[in-house]
């Protein structure tokens, strides 16, 4: 392992990584889109996985909303991904949520510096 006590990015695993999810709604459907978002961050939290924060943004696409959410590894999070869609209380709030969207929600895992 590197002087950092971190592994190197081609070894896939670190010791935090952070997804964020950008969503953006249809016109009009802003208020209905949050009020899923609020909720779907509830339901991951009961599921017992770490509660998502959620951002709007101020300037940019009207309506953004942004999550994110912090994971010990990549592999803890590759290894949530088959819990989450086995998990009724989260999918039916994302199934909800997909069809307000503009288009499909992008995802960026960001991994911590320092």
């Amino acid at each position: 392992m590197p002087a950092s006590g971190r592994k190197r990015i081609h070894e896939k695993s670190f010791d935090l990584i952070v997804v964020r999810r950008i969503y953006v709604p249809n016109p009009g459907t802003g208020g209905s889109l949050m009020r899923l978002v609020k909720q779907a961050s509830e339901e991951m939290a009961n599921a017992g996985f770490g509660k998502p924060r959620i951002l709007r943004t101020a300037f940019g696409d009207h309506g953004t909303i942004i999550t994110e959410q912090a994971w010990d590894s990549l592999a803890d999070y590759d290894a949530s991904r088959d819990k989450v869609r086995a998990t009724p209380g989260i999918t039916q709030v994302f199934d909800q949520i997909y069809p307000l969207l503009a288009a499909t929600h992008n995802t960026e895992v960001l991994i911590e510096v320092e």
